[in-house]
């Protein structure tokens, strides 16, 4: 057998977010399904904000959608997956059950707190709930990180092949993007960028912001990513409706940026761990353990 032949195949994850069903973009979410369709990724990833008011019927499209598109899809939620405060029939849902909806249509597909694995277990995937449906803050649109949820799914992450990749998916970015058009204020986001750094995580993938971005940072093992994809709805903020592809071999990570023109999809190479030069974590509390 050759060297080519015995080399395990990337992995390449389709990485979306902010579909926002009740405001999606059709045209978009029809380029993203022939793309997925003529690729055949291994997995399409969505990072919360699967519905724009957090309806029933806004589910249900929404998980027709993603059944249509053929391959695994893994799925965490977002603020908006939430009944929205205008829906007076459903806003005792928002104090008392605020992701009965999301839990009930994206069966399956709901990643939160359990472990995916694709490539033979060259990546490990798993997700956590940063979107709250009621806060102690006027915006509660913002990102929570609870810190025992956190240390659960690290645990579950830090099982299986010692050179895995670890990938956890949660909405709200960690740390704000330095393009973001909104302000990203995600609780306790610092002392989570650091326990997943001390716990070997290699990327994060986010949404919220409507915008791609990849923020390389410095961890134990490799060097850690916190990426951000962009949105297949109208509510468009600095770029057009765009999602990410994230390809994963043995030793490198590399993402890119796929904008949905009006005739075409642009292609645009963001983040290639063997060149991007990764920024110091700032937040460092009390050493945790991670063991599986």
């Amino acid at each position: 057998m050759s060297r080519d032949a015995a080399k395990p195949k990337a992995v390449r994850l389709v990485h979306v977010s902010d579909v926002h069903f009740g405001a999606a973009n059709p045209a978009a979410l029809d380029a993203f399904r022939e793309y997925v369709a003529r690729e055949s990724p291994d997995a399409v990833l969505v990072a919360g904000d699967i519905t724009q008011n957090g309806r029933q019927r806004e589910f249900r499209a929404a998980r027709s959608w993603l059944d249509s598109l053929g391959v695994p899809c893994v799925v965490a939620p977002g603020n908006h997956d939430t009944p929205a405060l205008h829906l007076p029939l459903h806003l005792h849902r928002r104090f008392s059950s605020p992701f009965e909806f999301y839990r009930r249509h994206m069966d399956g597909f709901d990643c939160v707190g359990r472990i995916v694995e694709f490539g033979d277990g060259l990546v490990r995937i798993a997700a956590i709930n940063s979107a709250r449906g009621v806060q102690g803050r006027l915006n509660w649109a913002d990102g929570v990180i609870d810190l025992d949820d956190l240390n659960s799914v690290l645990g579950q992450l830090a099982g299986g092949h010692e050179d895995a990749w670890r990938i956890l998916i949660c909405h709200h970015p960690l740390r704000e993007p330095g393009h973001s058009r909104i302000s990203v204020d995600t609780r306790r986001g610092g002392h989570a960028l650091a326990r997943c750094a001390a716990a070997h995580v290699d990327a994060i993938l986010t949404g919220h912001v409507h915008d791609a971005f990849a923020h390389p940072l410095h961890a134990p093992r490799r060097h850690m990513v916190q990426m951000g994809s962009g949105t297949l709805s109208t509510r468009l903020r600095a770029t057009h409706p765009s999602f990410c592809l994230v390809t994963i071999d043995r030793e490198h990570i590399e993402q890119d940026i796929i904008t949905i023109g009006p005739q075409r999809l642009d292609v645009h190479r963001n983040y290639d761990s063997r060149t991007h030069q990764p920024e110091a974590l700032f937040q460092h509390p009390a050493p945790c353990s991670f063991a599986g």
